[in-house]
């Protein structure tokens, strides 16, 4: 037997009756919320109005050249490092040109050279998850995609992760 509309209708009035803390009213067939409507200042990150568009903090872009500040620490141990220094002029990165791997492809890191890509930037893990190749494997060819450029941009939420 397929169920009429005043039998849906009951069970939906019901199911939302049901709910624990709903704060529902039950008027005939009408279920209708006693709560405060939430104000559009309370949604989000930004404690404005949501149809407020303010605009935003200037942010200082880093424009030390490369090798002038020291590797950033990480904020926890498997996270991708930083980049300390600008990189408006090596972009775009791209599958043909990455200005990265001319001062990054060494060996071992010396004092004041560039960090070292690691050998896991030369494994090819979906065809040959075995084997480190010579060459950085496509999907970690554009640097960018985990490793940012640091600013002077403040957090827009507080951080507590602790490791």
């Amino acid at each position: 037997m397929i169920p009429g509309r005043s039998t849906i209708r009951t069970a939906v009035v019901l199911f939302f009756a049901a709910l624990p803390g709903a704060g529902c009213n039950l008027s005939g067939s009408t279920v209708t919320s006693s709560a405060a409507p939430i104000p559009d200042t309370d949604i989000g990150l930004a404690k404005s109005s949501v149809f407020d568009a303010p605009t935003p903090p200037a942010v200082k872009m880093n424009e030390s050249a490369p090798g002038q500040q020291p590797p950033l620490p990480r904020p926890y141990r498997i996270a991708p490092p930083r980049i300390p220094h600008a990189i408006a002029d090596f972009l775009p990165i791209t599958r043909k040109e990455n200005n990265c791997i001319g001062c990054h492809a060494v060996k071992e890191k010396k004092p004041g050279e560039a960090t070292p890509i690691p050998s896991s930037h030369y494994t090819d893990y979906r065809h040959a998850p075995e084997q480190a190749g010579t060459r950085v494997v496509g999907a970690r060819y554009v640097c960018i995609a985990c490793h940012v450029e640091t600013t002077g941009a403040p957090n827009l939420v507080d951080n507590n992760f602790h490791p």
